[in-house]
């Protein structure tokens, strides 16, 4: 919204400086018209934008020349431009109401109430402005600018059609405003293509430019509005610590190798049904990973995931229920599968900042019996969401803090716990092409039970850190580089790792 008054005022600056019939401005004809001194004087002051000295001269000119249509008008005129808009509108009418006419004080009048939402009365001096052609070309721009502002955007768009016809200084504007009241009608592909229009006739304008910002815009909200979506990526990986090897080896026997290198493949895919009105929508998606060791063959990862998404569109809160199916081979074996679903919901609390708040449930099947029974990992998990976002650079970048918190109820005694995640994540676009972000992360765990293996209890705390670039070679496709640190300390030794995580890779998206 911010966007559109900047280039509104611009718009409005450009309209009042101009006359669709008149070889000069409306100041300039009246100043030959002024013969009192006073006057002459307080349109001095006006002009020096001395506001508040020039209200005096002109209230006592109108004082002492109560049936003076100039000087009610520069009364009217310099309170609007002090923002008194209900003694602005005041003198305005009665400039009108005496003779001789001031052609100004009609459009200044018409601004007024626009700016006022008096949106009725506008158009009935409007109506006035258009039997009388007077300033035609003005009249349809302030016109359609009243339309648009009370929603009447059919009606708008030929406004400012007929404006830009009348008078070819106002076409970039009158084309940049057509392209604001497509998008409020949602019809994003005519909005994009009067945007370039209006680029394409002064491209180094100010108007060009909010017209080039908002086709960015719009490119970015159809690539997300697409029903299909598809990438593919794959990687290139070295692992510090694969097998997830203690600091304390004197616990474990029998580990030898630990690190590896790996190629990793992802393909992901989905197709979005939406109402009418885009007010309902279920996403639906699939993602197939794979991940093979050089060396370690036993830690080979084959994944599949089914995942569909009920979204509720509201003004300023999405509603979503995630639904999520997840199945997990190592070494060819089946390990682990996963059901999860709940509820998040976005909240945009400003233009620029997201509330987070969910709550998700997540059954954990792990597919392989565990060597005793205590250790058995399966069962319900519950999670608590809260987060919030602060977007930046028309919203290409954010950042992030996160709240999770977790509680496990597995069949093995000694995995049962109560968990606690914080994150804070950044995404800085350095370059339209040219993105670093970083991500942290701190997990406490505090298990129930005593562990019956180690006869003590279990606390756990892990910190993560990924920091990554990425650079756009080409559209849809660019290269990644991350790095991940993971340090997870434990009461109980043999939980007690590092790990050093180095990826590069290309990911092509659609």
């Amino acid at each position: 919204m911010g966007l559109v008054m900047k280039v509104l005022r611009i718009c409005l600056v450009l309209v009042f400086a101009m006359s669709s019939f008149k070889p000069v401005s409306v100041y300039a004809q009246q100043e030959e018209e002024i013969k009192d001194e006073a006057l002459k004087k307080g349109v001095y002051l006006f002009r020096q934008e001395n506001y508040d000295e020039a209200v005096k001269v002109f209230q006592d000119a109108v004082q002492k020349q109560p049936d003076s249509s100039l000087a009610s008008y520069y009364l009217g005129l310099t309170y609007k431009r002090m923002e008194n808009y209900v003694e602005a509108k005041k003198y305005l009418l009665q400039s009108l109401n005496l003779k001789p006419k001031i052609v100004g004080a009609l459009i200044e009048l018409i601004d007024l109430l626009y700016r006022i939402d008096e949106y009725d009365e506008a158009k009935k001096w409007i109506k006035i402005a258009e039997d009388e052609g007077i300033r035609p070309a003005q009249s349809k721009f302030l016109k359609g600018l009243t339309c648009q502002k009370s929603g009447e955007y059919e009606e708008a768009v030929q406004a400012f059609k007929d404006a830009a016809d009348l008078d070819d200084r106002l076409k970039q504007s009158a084309n940049y405003q057509i392209g604001v009241c497509y998008l409020r009608m949602k019809n994003l592909d005519q909005a994009k293509d009067i945007f370039k229009e209006a680029f394409a006739l002064d491209p180094n304008s100010e108007i060009g430019n909010y017209a080039n910002r908002y086709i960015d815009a719009i490119d970015r909200k159809q690539e997300v509005q697409r029903p299909f979506h598809f990438s593919a990526r794959t990687a290139f990986e070295y692992d510090s610590n694969v097998v997830l090897q203690p600091d304390n080896t004197a616990v474990i026997t029998g580990v030898s190798d630990k690190d590896d290198t790996r190629e990793v493949y992802d393909i992901k895919g989905d197709y979005t049904f939406r109402t009418e009105d885009n007010f309902a929508s279920l996403k639906t998606g699939y993602n197939f990973h794979v991940s093979k060791e050089n060396d370690l063959g036993r830690y080979d990862v084959v994944a599949n995931s089914f995942n569909a998404q009920g979204n509720l569109s509201y003004e300023k809160v999405l509603v979503t229920f995630p639904v999520n199916y997840n199945h997990n081979i190592v070494d060819d074996k089946n390990y682990l599968s996963t059901v999860t679903a709940g509820n998040v919901d976005n909240i945009m609390v400003t233009t620029t900042q997201m509330a987070q708040i969910g709550a998700l449930y997540k059954y954990n099947d792990y597919l392989r019996a565990p060597f005793i029974e205590d250790e058995g990992r399966s069962g319900n998990e519950l999670f608590a969401i809260a987060g919030w976002y602060w977007f930046f650079n028309q919203n290409k970048g954010f950042v992030n803090i996160r709240y999770t918190m977790d509680r496990n109820w597995a069949d093995g005694t000694n995995w049962e716990y109560w968990g606690h995640k914080v994150g804070l994540g950044v995404l800085y676009p350095i370059t339209d092409k040219f993105k670093a972000s970083i991500m942290n992360e701190i997990f406490f765990q505090d298990f129930d039970n005593k562990n019956t293996l180690f006869d003590k209890y279990r606390t756990d705390q892990t910190y993560s850190i990924c920091p990554g670039i990425s650079y756009e070679v080409m559209k849809n496709f660019e290269i990644q580089f991350n790095y991940t640190y993971v340090n997870e300390r434990s009461t109980v030794n043999i939980y007690q790792y590092d790990r050093h995580v180095v990826s590069i890779g290309a990911e092509f998206k659609y």
